[in-house]
């Protein structure tokens, strides 16, 4: 199957008899760029400001009516529009005319196919905003601008300009063609936050929502009032288009483009052009932005939730470390709970998913485990407890669990383990083994009308050994199994013993270094102290 996009459809218009408009598209609003409430019941000639081609429409509906099917050229812009003309009957017994418009974009439809492979391949805002620009400068246009709402990059829930009509945007992309001889990422500087008046084109484009075509001494205006200062080569810029960017109902920002003196200004078939590529560029940069906007609420709220600091009990050394992922924030959760007689218990745990839903089943988690450890429940019981709290969380969301208490003095343990990935012992002698434990069920997805058993098993620490708890993000991958990361993991901890278990788990983690960014990663290192 090819993973080519669908080239665009013929736009299609409902037409009375006497050419008035009954029925409009999306697609009719972007081609011509009138919105449905300004087109119904309006002559579709007027409308587009071709009154001359009224008779031509008049002709081509009476034959379609008539049961004469009519296809042809109708002078409904500068370069005419090929169109066919069909009766259709109406619901009330009468007649309509469904007159299809075949898009007129001379080369616009491998430009929107090569927009639908490259524009959206990832998540990153800027990295967006760079491949619209790309794709179209220098085929489409000689320079192009991706400007997006401030307030939409500062998260707030209804982006808009400002009450007094004026913009507040960033320009995330800027793009001039290579035989433009002038620097001009000096003059328009990426990031930067530019406010325009009411009056400028870029203003009324948002409040509008409409496409509007200006010439470069707007430009020019725009810039002096701006900096004080007259930009030699604007005014080579003959015809501009500023092209808002319209996604799930509301604006996002606007497109620029120009051409200069010397290369035919922007026609009725490029501004078509320019309406289709702004609407699928639009939905790439909503994405982008709910992406955004969900990574930074998810990574504020795990910062929020994860231990600032970790009390090492006498008798033990803890060195602990968390990396988040490069694509996302995941669940990953670790705690250290101080329990009477100097005990401690050690709880890890990994919610499922990335985002703000796995990022807050893990603040949950950690919360309810360590309260459930300072009662000093044993580990077993933890867990149970546990996972009938994680049955109440998002239907979708599961989570591994391991939990220890410790008691430093005699270095004796308590474990239990919900699906976790086990411990390593890495020993004095040069040699590193799991720490054996009996695994039961990832909390949260058992029945609930029967809940698992989760055993516990008991284990001492060697004097010298060190105790490392970690998350599959350290020993999963692609590339390998969790098996194989799990023994690879265990080398790296026997290559990097060191005097001070800082030095260790930061030996362990740039050993591991290919592993990172994957996915999210937590590793916590425990010693006996002496």
């Amino acid at each position: 199957m090819s993973d080519r996009p669908a080239r665009p459809g013929p736009v299609t218009v409902l037409l009375d008899p006497d050419g008035r408009i009954t029925g409009w598209s999306e697609g009719a609003a972007r081609l011509f760029g009138h919105d449905a409430a300004a087109a119904a019941g309006a002559l579709l000639p007027e409308l587009l400001g071709r009154p001359h081609a009224a008779g031509h429409l008049a002709s081509a509906l009476k034959a379609a009516v008539s049961g004469h099917p009519w296809s042809g050229v109708l002078p409904l812009s500068d370069d005419g529009l090929s169109v066919s003309c069909e009766a259709i009957a109406h619901a009330d017994g009468g007649t309509l005319v469904a007159l299809t418009v075949s898009p007129p974009w001379a080369g616009g439809l491998e430009l929107l196919n090569e927009a639908g492979r490259r524009i959206g391949s990832t998540l990153d805002l800027h990295l967006t905003a760079r491949e619209i620009v790309a794709v179209t400068v220098p085929r489409f246009a000689d320079a192009g601008a991706i400007y997006v709402l401030e307030r939409l990059l500062a998260d707030d829930d209804q982006p808009a300009a400002e009450a007094d009509g004026s913009a507040v945007v960033r320009r995330l992309a800027v793009a001039f063609a290579d035989d433009d001889p002038r620097e001009w990422s000096r003059e328009f500087p990426v990031n930067e936050v530019i406010v325009y008046p009411p009056s400028t084109p870029y203003a009324r484009c948002l409040t509008t929502g409409a496409m509007i075509e200006f010439g470069g001494d707007a430009i020019q205006d725009t810039m002096a009032r701006q900096t004080g200062r007259v930009i030699d080569g604007l005014l080579d810029h003959v015809s501009l288009l500023a092209v808002p960017l319209v996604a799930r109902g509301r604006s996002l920002g606007f497109a620029v483009f120009s051409r200069k003196r010397g290369r035919l200004p922007f026609t009725a078939a490029d501004t078509a052009l320019a309406s289709e590529l702004a609407a699928r560029a639009a939905t790439s940069v909503d994405n982008a932005c709910l992406y955004r906007r969900e990574h930074r609420t998810a990574t504020a709220l795990k910062a929020g939730l994860l231990p600032a600091g970790v009390a090492a009990p006498p008798g033990l050394e803890i060195a602990h470390r968390y990396l988040p992922a490069a694509s996302g924030v995941g669940g990953d959760w670790y705690d250290v709970v101080p329990l009477p007689a100097d005990k401690v218990a050690v709880v890890i745990g990994d919610s499922v998913g990335h985002g703000v839903t796995a990022a807050a089943a893990m603040g949950q988690l950690r919360v309810a485990a360590h309260t459930l450890a300072s009662c000093e429940f044993p580990p077993a019981e933890v867990l149970r407890r546990l996972d009938s709290i994680a049955q109440g969380l998002d239907a979708a969301q599961f989570a591994t669990c391991l939990c220890m208490v410790c008691d430093p003095a005699t270095l004796r343990c308590e474990l239990a383990c919900a699906g976790h990935p086990p411990p390593l012992l890495a020993l004095p002698d040069g040699t590193a083994q799991r720490f054996a434990l009996p695994h039961g069920l990832p909390l949260g997805v058992s029945d609930p009308a029967h809940p698992p058993e989760y055993e516990q098993a008991a284990a001492e620490i060697p004097p010298g050994a060190t105790l490392a708890f970690y998350t599959d993000g350290l020993v999963e991958s692609r590339m390998r199994n969790v098996d194989e990361g799990i023994a690879r993991l265990a080398s790296a901890l026997v290559a990097s013993r060191s005097a001070t278990l800082e030095d260790t788990a930061d030996g362990v983690l740039a050993l591991l270094s290919d592993q990172q960014g994957h996915d999210d990663i937590a590793l916590l290192l425990l010693r006996p102290a002496g």
